[in-house]
């Protein structure tokens, strides 16, 4: 996987440089924005790492996390703003302004339904993770790799993989782990971090949320309401709420899973996933979201028992393209 020759020469270039990513970030966003600040500020860059949202408790581990700034970015003009995991420009929330006020853009995705927002887009489908990009990028620029900066990328590639389960985790996704791993990225602490510290309140939660799937098209289909009163009376995040989904697509016979999260009245957040031939994008395009073949998600204006039957009419769509058939 090669960076283009244009996008590096760009970076060398530029001496002040914003790096930002999408909204409610996850492991991938996060880890992909601190390795390629760290390598940046080897360079010599003064690099301005922003974020519209908060860094999510469980990343907050990750080396270098408190340098990113949660509030509003300013609206600045930098030489360059790069663009991290982030399928629209929309999507860097409160960031956009200076995004767009920046005199240069790059936009490094891996996503299927990335729009092509920048100056210069670098957008790899055939990725893991942004993560994985970012390790080439610096790769091919000659940065070493700190410790610090393995570990912010190892999480990327491990969280958008599903820990190198997921059927975007190639031989290349395990060669770039494997020299995070040598550059100083530990393995368990990144697990034990990630996946093995919850809280008793967010067992509960998804517990909860896992006890009231309901199933259809034969089971082909299992969805989860996670509602703002779940989320309330276990004193749970939006961002502790992001693995549950995965438990629904685990059922055996589940071909899609898709979950309903209320974040506001009127706001309902929804997650897509399949485990082996729906093409969830699609059905989150249509709805005007979007992400991965296998993982998508978009965001429904409207009541959750408006969002239910608008999204589910996709999926049942999507599922008969894709040559399911079922008797209920």
């Amino acid at each position: 996987m090669n960076a283009p020759e244009q996008l590096i020469q760009t970076i060398h270039r530029a001496s002040d440089i914003l790096l930002c990513t999408h909204v409610l970030p996850d492991g991938d966003a996060i880890g992909s924005l601190l390795g390629l600040k760290a390598a940046l500020e080897a360079m010599g860059k003064n690099v301005t790492a922003a974020l519209s949202d908060e860094v999510p408790p469980y990343l907050r581990f990750l080396p270098g996390a408190d340098d990113i700034k949660p509030v509003d970015c300013m609206a600045d003009s930098f030489p360059l703003a790069i663009v991290l995991d982030c399928g629209a420009l929309d999507r860097v929330g409160r960031c956009m302004a200076a995004v767009e006020a920046s005199r240069l853009t790059i936009n490094i995705d891996h996503h299927a339904t990335n729009s092509g927002f920048a100056a210069m887009n670098w957008v790899n489908v055939d990725s893991g993770s942004t993560a994985e990009m970012i390790y080439a990028l610096i790769t091919q620029m000659g940065v070493a790799i700190s410790p610090e900066a393995a570990t912010c990328l190892f999480a990327g590639i491990s969280t958008d993989t599903g820990s190198f389960r997921y059927s975007s985790t190639t031989a290349e996704t395990f060669r770039a782990a494997a020299a995070l791993t040598e550059a100083g990225a530990s393995p368990w602490r990144v697990s034990q971090s990630i996946y093995d510290t919850k809280s008793y309140d967010s067992l509960a939660g998804m517990a909860e949320a896992i006890l009231g799937m309901k199933f259809e098209c034969s089971g082909l289909v299992a969805s989860m309401d996670i509602t703002a009163e779940l989320m309330a009376r276990h004193k749970l995040t939006e961002s502790e709420t992001e693995g549950f989904i995965s438990y629904a697509r685990s059922v055996a016979g589940v071909e899609v899973a898709v979950a309903f999260k209320e974040v506001h009245a009127n706001e309902i957040r929804v997650g897509l996933r399949s485990n082996r031939k729906v093409d969830v994008a699609r059905v989150a395009l249509a709805l005007g979201g979007g992400g991965h073949v296998r993982a998508s998600g978009l965001t429904f204006r409207g009541s959750l028992d408006q969002a239910r039957p608008a999204v589910m009419a996709g999926v049942k769509k999507a599922l008969r393209e894709a040559g399911f058939t079922w008797t209920d």
